[in-house]
């Protein structure tokens, strides 16, 4: 398995475009395309918060930290597989599912079980026992910096997630199934 390295996205308030400060509770949302693309993250500042819209896949509530630690952490679990299930249904972004397969895999979500004895598909379990069949896709070196990029965006936060219980409830995915 390939490992990849995610900067950090810089973070604003989608209404105000008020860039957050250290300290700053905001929400961040993964809502689906309306053209039928790539998911869009948006993150929110507390106080402009309304709830989740109606086409999100999931969300989720963060404090800004100390900017000087430099680490970032992946959305909440179930966003992270919400968000593989949205992708993998879709033909046209089998190869963001692929590598999003492949980060799974490595941050211990998904576990690579086989190929079946066929190498143009990878077989995988979550934790959860649910097994997904992702199929392997030619990336050209181009494309999977530009993935990289997408997921970096959508998908990783600069503190991790906590559910205490100020935030509980706070955190949801919608899913289809």
């Amino acid at each position: 398995m390939a490992n990849f390295d995610f900067k950090k996205g810089s973070r604003k308030c989608y209404e105000s475009e008020r860039s957050f400060e250290p300290g700053d509770e905001f929400y961040s949302v993964l809502l689906e395309s309306d053209q039928g693309g790539a998911p869009e993250r948006r993150d929110y500042g507390a106080e402009n918060w309304k709830g989740p819209p109606e086409s999100c896949i999931g969300w989720w509530k963060c404090r800004v930290p100390d900017l000087g630690q430099g680490r970032v952490y992946w959305a909440p679990k179930n966003v992270l597989i919400a968000y593989f299930k949205h992708v993998l249904d879709d033909p046209s972004t089998i190869d963001i599912a692929f590598v999003t397969a492949l980060l799974l895999s490595q941050k211990r979500i998904l576990k690579v079980i086989d190929n079946g004895g066929d190498e143009t598909i990878v077989r995988l379990r979550s934790t959860d026992k649910e097994t997904y069949e992702v199929p392997v896709p030619e990336i050209a070196p181009a494309r999977l910096v530009e993935i990289q990029d997408e997921l970096s965006e959508r998908l990783f936060m600069d503190q991790p997630a906590e559910l205490d219980s100020e935030t509980e409830g706070e955190l949801r995915v919608d899913s289809e199934e």
